[in-house]
């Protein structure tokens, strides 16, 4: 449930409470004003109708006044219709209490109203009527006029709700779409609130929020730029001294310490010429030199060169236009990266209805490592030896340059899949499922 249906409701229940609560005092507020009347009406009447029985005729005869009803010792007087409501209660209190006013309401049957009644010592008991028949009828109709009054204030409670809700709602949305535009990227996005309240101040929060966003990440955009700055001049300038270096080496005897020197001096050169490749595709200088050229062929030979031991299924022919060096470069990488930290058995399958080449190990796989496995100098273990952490991040960003994507996953052991676009396919052969290279 929205909160805009939320805070509907809860104001037409507030509404109805208020209402229904207001209505209810006022029924019976008025039930007992008017109950109260009947009584002190019925209780004039009981003591009139006294002062004319003490009266007596000629002869020594009660008086029977009018609109009463008399019980004497010599027999009732009076009217009678009166004499044949009178409820039991009403007649046990006069008989025991002799000289007060008693008072009891009759709602049952058909002619509602309250009897009073006394009792004289000299003459008998006397009692009187007060009908309720037509104040039933106005508090008949008074509580229909409430019930009315407490429906309306339910439907305007209600459609108030609806407004104020729907107000609220479109400021919140409002706030909610800033933070979408915030997460996906739009730095210049501000709401500029007006007002006081607090939903004013969580969009201010926004806007500051949003303005210290931008500057931290224009701060860390700088730094990444001074940080790939700083790698590529690196790069550029020991790549001169190194490839001296290299070649000095190559001219020292084969005596273990020199060897040593000229393994240092490869890698060396080899760890410079990755980190301008690095620079290079994040500065999105590479541009792909397409040719026809056959997939499954470029696979089987770097698999016979860099990992001979691995089950091979491929197609006959797979024949695709793209860049073959920039993909060596890929395949390169993912088999030497299976090699050195997984372990046998290893697969490598080309899909040509996918145009994708898989390259899989059955070893502990990535783990926790895997969502930053691509990134520079990303390594899952110091310790396991070998390696710089730009393997994987070459090849994920040479797959970039040829239109394609690398994934990454655990299943069983490590997996890689180079994923090429379709339109790189020129001409597929019949399914081949071959064995170890």
């Amino acid at each position: 449930m929205s909160l805009r249906v939320r805070l509907a409701l809860a104001i037409a229940i507030i509404s109805a409470l208020v209402a229904g609560g207001i209505s209810l005092a006022v029924y019976q507020r008025s039930t007992s004003d008017r109950m109260d009347r009947a009584r002190d009406s019925a209780a004039r009447q009981v003591r009139t109708a006294a002062s004319i029985a003490r009266l007596r005729l000629p002869g020594g005869a009660t008086v029977a006044p009018s609109g009463a009803y008399v019980l004497t010792k010599d027999g009732p007087l009076g009217d009678a219709a009166i004499g044949g409501g009178l409820p039991a209660l009403l007649l046990t209190r006069v008989e025991s209490t002799p000289g007060r006013v008693f008072t009891e309401p009759v709602l049952d049957g058909s002619e509602p109203a309250v009897y009073a009644g006394t009792q004289l010592r000299a003459i008998g008991s006397i009692y009187a009527r007060q009908s309720l028949a037509a104040d039933l009828e106005e508090l008949a109709e008074l509580r229909d006029a409430l019930i009315r009054l407490t429906a309306a204030a339910v439907v305007i409670g209600g459609l108030l709700g609806v407004l104020v809700a729907s107000a609220l709602s479109r400021r919140l949305r409002r706030s909610a779409a800033l933070a979408r535009r915030l997460a996906a990227g739009d730095l210049d996005a501000r709401l500029h609130p007006r007002g006081r309240d607090e939903i004013a101040a969580l969009g201010r929060a926004l806007d500051d929020m949003a303005e210290a966003l931008g500057r931290t990440i224009h701060e860390l955009d700088e730094a990444a730029e001074r940080e790939r700055s700083f790698s590529a001049d690196v790069a550029h300038e020991l790549r001169t001294p190194i490839t001296g270096l290299v070649a000095a080496s190559s001219l020292l005897d084969d005596t273990p310490e020199a060897v040593m020197v000229k393994e240092r001096a490869r890698a060396l050169a080899h760890l410079v010429e990755d980190l301008l490749e690095v620079m290079r595709l994040d500065a999105g200088a590479e541009t792909p030199m397409a040719q026809e050229f056959d997939l499954v062929r470029l696979v089987g030979d770097v698999a016979r060169d860099r990992l001979p031991e691995a089950e091979l299924v491929l197609p006959p022919t797979l024949r695709i236009e793209s860049d073959p060096r920039r993909l060596e470069r890929v395949l390169v990488n993912l088999m030497e990266n299976a090699r050195r930290y997984g372990e046998a058995p290893f697969q490598i399958v080309v899909d040509s209805e996918t145009v994708t080449v898989t390259v899989r190990d059955s070893g502990p796989g990535f783990g926790p490592f895997l969502e930053r496995a691509a990134d520079r100098f990303a390594m899952a273990s110091r310790d396991r030896g070998g390696g710089t952490g730009l393997g994987l991040a070459i090849a994920e960003g040479q797959s970039r340059v040829l239109g394609g994507d690398l994934e990454l996953r655990d299943d069983g052991g490590a997996v890689a899949t180079v994923r090429l676009p379709r339109t790189a396919r020129v001409q597929i052969g019949a399914g081949l499922v071959g064995g170890p290279a």
